[in-house]
């Protein structure tokens, strides 16, 4: 399946869910209630873009709180969707930005101690507050970067306010 047509897919897919959102850190907490909703929203789009995929996340402490492997995901995932959560949150930015820097010529990145430098972790952010990461993998780096950031931009989406009458 190519780039656009996964776009496609993970468009329809985010425009169709009908998951409620956190309006503020306070709002939410990465526990594994949470945490067990993200994973299902990661399957989700994964499975629409006919993607197999391990799933990380971890709190705002880097503590493992949930993960899941879908049926037919390579082993070596497991580990690298614990990685890229750990990662995406230890340097507060999606990995698939370490990722870019490193193929631009940023060796530097390469040495950052427990660093990987590979898309698909990405930070759970709440009014400017690091909560938590996501960390995904089983496709390409682009793939998972794609499937992470709608994850988790689908996850925080605000339910509808109510405006004042």
């Amino acid at each position: 399946m190519g780039r656009k047509n996964i776009g496609a897919v993970l468009s329809v897919v985010i425009a169709a869910a009908g998951l409620t959102g956190f309006v503020s850190a306070k709002d939410l907490a990465v526990n594994l209630e949470t945490s067990n909703i993200l994973i299902d929203q990661a399957k989700k789009l994964a499975t629409a873009s006919h993607n197999r995929v391990a799933i990380a996340v971890v709190d705002a402490g880097g503590n493992l709180v949930a993960f899941q492997k879908m049926d037919g995901t390579q082993l070596g995932s497991i580990e690298l969707a614990i990685r890229k959560a750990k990662t995406s949150l230890s340097f507060a930015r999606p990995t698939v930005e370490m990722e870019h820097a490193l193929n631009s010529g940023n060796y530097m990145i390469s040495t950052l101690p427990n660093a990987l430098p590979a898309g698909g972790g990405y930070p759970i952010m709440v009014d400017n507050e690091l909560v938590g990461a996501l960390g995904l993998s089983g496709g390409e780096g682009e793939t998972d970067a794609r499937l992470a950031q709608a994850a988790v931009s689908t996850f925080l989406k605000p339910s509808k306010v109510k405006t004042p009458e």
